[in-house]
């Protein structure tokens, strides 16, 4: 069984439970809780992750605008799911454009769970790519803090006050280990008032046994919520300041620690093993960090973290010959590092940058400022790899740049991940047709284009008939494959410069350039609606829909995107109800299904 906390807002009773059933009948163990007030509201969104957002838009009680805005407020990236019911006067485009990530009709079996786990799929993918950028963005800067020799106070306070802006903790701290068994706070950023007049300690006394003791103590890292008996020293100090989860990492060298890392949110799941395990990198960076600032000998030990780095780290004399180098590099490249030793840097060229992009690095570094991009490189097996690139002159005594330091962060599958990311957020998975976003962005270029050239435009609004007897007597998979087939098919019967989106579900919507009212596009509708009409073959049987389509066209039904949809979805409303397998354009009583001549 997988958990699911599901937030459920201004829905009944009776509704929830037919979700939750719904949820539990595939796999998941649900943790529900309901919700009917904006205060409420933002009592609970604090309180911990939740997985899904349950709306039931209730009229003149609660909005799906103030949940929206709440998550906004708190920056919270979690899928929002609007419940329709019969009497809801909410069409798919209004929920979208009031920011729902998707809606399902109340007992509608077939599409609760699929939605569901599609959105979660999405929101975690978005999650993970963010939490991987932060991490890799930490880790390169505390390199430059080692790098830079900043001394140990200018370390710690960066160290926390990052790690609060990154990650929006709520207090992050440091403190080291002190022979009587106290702890010595060095830094801290965020909430601090919460540390005024605490004890902390990591011997056997009751403040040595909590979170920060028991890491310094075991050498572990330690999550404890307030509720936890260990933490019974600190819990008042933790309910006045709505503190709910507490990380302590500890700091240590071969085996020896000699301090910890404490992290605080308001949230009680914050800390999860992934979280964690991220964390921890910043534990061992961190030490070599203060350890380096304290004393002469570590820069020997700052020498070991930069050639262990992930990031690739190399230094260039004056005339960019590469001195040294660190082994990432050597991993980045293909090269080895007797290979890379005295050469130039544009060994690694990819020639796909103009040599006005070198022309201005060099122009910032040699006027001794710190350069910062994204460079393109070629390695040795003549593959391509990105890296964000970092180059800072190093100054002898009189100032004048010697050498130049260059870090190299490879964010090749980054830049994978955001591609698809962006594909993902702006097509349909199954279809992978143009999803609402994508579509009512080009209809918005087409108003753009269309006023300057002062031409026209169709919006067509299709919906299947006989779709959900497929889908609820065949299997979703069939439903699937049928999707498929129709949005090829309509793909079909327009020209390139044409779109087709699918809204979701059975509802599809095409943007014909340059369609005027008359026999040219009423040819067009025929033509989709014989071609959606054909038998399509899924696997070991046949099916058969047909579309009602709806049209609306620019300027003369309507100036702007929601308009025009709508226009268009009431036209479609017109064909249903004319008999279905027909088209209606919006202001013209006449309806048509007669097939190409």
């Amino acid at each position: 069984m997988i958990d699911l906390h599901i937030l459920f807002v201004a829905t009944p009773k009776d509704e929830m439970v037919w979700v939750i059933e719904m949820l539990s009948k595939s796999r998941y163990e649900t943790h529900p809780l309901q919700i009917h007030t904006p205060s409420e509201l933002e009592s609970a969104l604090p309180q911990r992750k939740w997985d899904v957002i349950f709306v039931t838009p209730v009229k003149n009680e609660f909005s799906l605008e103030q949940t929206v805005a709440a998550l906004r407020r708190y920056e919270l990236d979690i899928p929002c799911i609007v419940l329709l019911t019969a009497d809801t006067q909410l069409s798919l485009v209004e929920a979208f454009k009031k920011g729902a990530h998707d809606c399902v009709n109340l007992r509608d079996e077939g599409r609760l769970v699929p939605t569901v786990e599609r959105e979660l799929v999405a929101a975690a993918l978005r999650y993970n790519v963010r939490e991987q950028v932060v991490t890799d963005h930490l880790l390169q800067e505390i390199d430059q803090y080692i790098l830079s020799k900043y001394d140990l106070n200018d370390v710690v306070k960066r160290v926390c006050q990052r790690l609060v802006d990154l990650f929006g903790f709520q207090l992050v701290w440091i403190g080291m280990k002190e022979d009587r068994g106290g702890i010595d706070i060095v830094a801290a950023a965020g909430e601090t008032a919460y540390l005024e007049g605490v004890v902390v300690r990591w011997d056997d006394q009751p403040e040595g046994k909590g979170t920060t003791g028991t890491a310094i103590r075991e050498n572990r890292p330690v999550v404890l919520s307030p509720d936890s008996p260990q933490f019974k020293p600190w819990r008042e100090r933790a309910k006045k300041f709505g503190v709910h989860g507490v990380l302590a990492m500890p700091l240590g060298i071969k085996g020896e620690v000699i301090g910890a890392l404490m992290l605080y949110s308001k949230q009680a799941d914050a800390f999860d093993k992934l979280t964690v395990s991220r964390l921890s990198a910043f534990a061992a960076r961190v030490t070599v960090a203060m350890l380096g600032a304290q004393e002469q000998q570590e820069l020997r030990l700052m020498h070991v973290a930069m050639s262990n780095a992930a990031n690739a780290m190399f230094i260039t004399d004056g005339e960019g010959n590469i001195v040294w180098l660190n082994e990432a590099l050597s991993r980045f490249s293909g090269y080895t590092i007797v290979e890379i030793m005295g050469n130039k840097p544009n060994m690694f060229s990819s020639n796909t940058h103009a040599a006005e992009f070198w022309h201005a690095m060099w122009q910032e570094i040699l006027a001794g400022k710190a350069w910062r991009g994204d460079v393109v490189n070629k390695n040795k097996s003549g593959g391509l790899y990105t890296v964000t690139q970092s180059i800072s002159p190093l100054s002898d005594a009189a100032g004048r740049a010697t050498h130049f330091l260059v870090v190299q962060q490879d964010i090749s599958e980054m830049r994978r991940l955001e591609e698809e990311i962006h594909y993902l957020a702006y097509h349909d998975a199954l279809t992978e047709l143009p999803n609402r976003m994508l579509f009512q962005d080009r209809v918005q270029q087409e108003i753009t284009h269309a006023k300057r050239g002062k031409t026209q435009f169709a919006v067509l609004f299709i919906d299947l008939d006989g779709f959900k007897a497929v889908n609820d007597t065949r299997g979703h998979a069939a439903g699937d494959k049928l999707l498929r087939i129709v949005a090829s098919r309509l793909r079909a019967c327009v020209r390139e410069g044409d779109t087709v989106a699918r809204l979701g579900g059975d509802e599809f919507t095409i943007l014909l350039r340059g369609a005027t009212a008359g026999d040219g596009l009423k040819r067009v509708l025929r033509k989709i609606i014989n071609e959606v009409a054909q038998p399509c073959e899924l696997g070991e049987f046949n099916a058969n829909v047909t579309a009602s389509l709806g049209v609306s066209l620019y300027p003369s039904d309507a100036t702007g995107v929601e308009k025009l949809l709508i226009h268009a979805d009431e036209a479609m409303y017109q064909a249903k109800q004319a008999g279905k397998n027909c088209y209606a354009i919006y202001g013209d009583e006449k309806k048509d299904n007669d097939p190409l001549e």
